[in-house]
């Protein structure tokens, strides 16, 4: 019986790839989702770059917008007019379960706060 060498490198690389599997395919799992359907979309920081990437995810379902700027946030409105809008992101985290995924676009200073209900609620988060 020969005994395979399994080393620190090999464990490492096998239990990252698990884990990335698994965190891929979790949310998936666990909401039984069709992957033909479009994600619902939250954007947090809709003017500036956020506008750029709103625009990228344009082909997916925005449901939400949320900028401290109103008038960058009615500007996004007019692209998404069903799209519900907050000044808030606090505010837009108490109706979580309308969206799939969050985009936050602030800046520096704020992300972390933006991004971390999303992450506690096990949102996707795409930065």
């Amino acid at each position: 019986m020969t005994r395979q060498h399994f080393d620190r490198r090999s464990f490492l690389q096998t239990s990252a790839a698990i884990g990335a599997a698994a965190t891929i395919s979790a949310p998936n799992i666990l909401r039984a989702r069709n992957l033909n359907e479009k994600l619902n979309i939250a954007i947090i920081g809709a003017g500036g770059r956020g506008q750029y990437n709103t625009g990228q995810f344009a082909s997916e379902n925005i449901v939400a917008l949320c900028d401290v700027n109103e008038n960058n946030l009615n500007a996004a409105a007019q692209k998404y007019p069903k799209a519900r809008k907050e000044t808030d992101f606090r505010k837009l985290f108490d109706q979580q379960q309308e969206f799939d995924a969050v985009v936050v676009s602030t800046c520096e200073h704020t992300h972390a706060f933006a991004t971390l209900p999303a992450l506690q609620l096990g949102q996707a988060c795409l930065l």
